[in-house]
């Protein structure tokens, strides 16, 4: 097997695993999240923040699904050959970079500085209390702000332009492209529409939480078939390596 070869094996192996990783951490992450009042109920959100035990290993555990994620981008990327389809996974993958170090900032925020801010709240004499909760609702309305180029870059731009680049081009079924690409579009009318009116909405919830579950299902199953094409890659290595000495036999004969 030459080198090439065994680069792109390993490749897709690495980002397959990471991309069924990272979409199944994704995936339980959202489903166990505490459920917030948003910036709306300041209060509301810093007890549900300090009382959750599961506030910073959640968090944690949703970090290390972006990077995931991002590694199974990579392999989508390096799967598709040259053309158009090449050149839209390419710049989809510069926004899934952008994106994910908007997740990471998100995730920081919202799991390590918005827990001690809120714990900090909790434990504060009465006198400090107001002026706690304020530094708390400080954090949560930049966390909350940077929710919309989240959406907007990761769950939108990332997803319409590797669902075009896998649509167009004839690595996986095309429908798993356009289905991607309509979740992307769905991501980041939710990036826009919260970013003009400041706080959640009946559509906003729905498009944020329709949006990444099809985004992380697809990367579950892009990751088994990025898995398959490292098997595939090592199986006509096999043969191509073969094949010369099947020649010289014959030519011996």
């Amino acid at each position: 097997m030459s080198d090439a070869s065994r680069e792109k094996l390993w490749v897709f192996r690495i980002g397959g695993c990471s991309a069924v990783a990272g979409a199944i951490l994704g995936l339980v992450g959202n489903l166990i999240h505490p459920a917030t009042s948003g910036p709306g109920d300041p209060e509301g959100t810093a007890r549900v923040v300090a009382n959750s035990q599961i506030w910073v290993p959640l968090h944690l555990v949703l970090a290390v699904a972006f990077i995931l994620m991002l590694g199974g981008l990579v392999a989508v990327h390096d799967s598709i050959p040259g053309g158009l389809p090449a050149a839209l996974a390419r710049y989809g993958l510069v926004a899934g970079i952008v994106g994910t170090t908007v997740g990471v900032v998100v995730v920081t925020l919202d799991g390590f500085a918005a827990k001690h801010l809120a714990e900090s709240w909790q434990s504060a004499p009465a006198e400090l209390r107001a002026s706690a909760l304020a530094s708390f609702r400080a954090d949560d309305s930049i966390n909350f702000a940077l929710l919309s180029p989240l959406n907007l870059v990761f769950a939108g731009f990332t997803f319409i332009l590797y669902g075009l680049a896998v649509a167009l081009s004839e690595v996986y079924p095309r429908w798993l492209g356009w289905i991607v690409a309509v979740a992307g579009l769905g991501g980041a009318g939710s990036g826009v529409i919260q970013a003009y009116i400041g706080e959640p909405s009946a559509l906003t919830s729905a498009l944020g939480i329709a949006a990444p579950t099809v985004i992380t299902v697809w990367l579950l199953v892009v990751g088994v078939l990025l898995f398959r094409k490292g098997r595939d890659v090592r199986i006509h290595g096999e043969e191509a390596e073969r094949q010369p000495d099947d020649d010289a036999r014959r030519a011996e004969r």
